[in-house]
């Protein structure tokens, strides 16, 4: 324990932390790190993040991250995509056929969600929940069912679109 003199300075050992001290530089790191992360996710006093339907940075992406709410989340790679199924005149849902799987996607404004997964430039679509989430503009893109199809429904789907080429 140090003493201190009568001009405030410390006498004794002192606890001091060298600037050169990777232990520490690493800890202002980390701290730096998740602070930025933090303040990434935005969240407000209510607890609830910004939403994004659909990634917009438009780089390429070997998988597109399928994020759900009240289910398990899937990650399937590109390659394994085939085609999308969609209206030409509505923007409301879409359905993504994949070698094993199809997705069945409902929401609002959805054909730029649909455009980039096909383009292979989407590294992730989340689907939205008022409990999660801010609300998003009536403009912008909002995923509000996502619905994982296997199995002998899939099947069906696979023969009618390898029917329709």
């Amino acid at each position: 324990m140090s003493e201190i003199n009568p001009r405030g300075e410390r006498k004794g050992k002192v606890n001091i932390v060298s600037m050169n001290d990777p232990v520490s530089q690493l800890h202002r790191e980390q701290t730096t790190w998740t602070t930025a992360n933090d303040n990434k996710a935005s969240k407000t006093g209510t607890g609830k993040k910004h939403y994004e339907a659909f990634d917009s940075t438009g780089k390429p992406s070997p998988y597109t991250e399928i994020r759900c709410v009240l289910q398990p989340s899937q990650s399937p790679q590109a390659r394994f995509f085939l085609a999308a199924v969609f209206s030409a005149d509505f923007d409301d849902a879409f359905t993504l056929l994949y070698s094993f799987m199809a997705v069945e996607v409902k929401g609002k404004n959805l054909r730029e969600v649909r455009q980039a997964i096909q383009n292979g430039r989407c590294e992730f679509i989340q689907e939205y929940h008022e409990n999660e989430f801010l609300p998003p503009a009536k403009s912008e893109p909002v995923i509000e069912s996502i619905r994982f199809i296997a199995g002998d429904k899939l099947g069906d789907i696979l023969s009618t679109y390898k029917a329709g080429k």
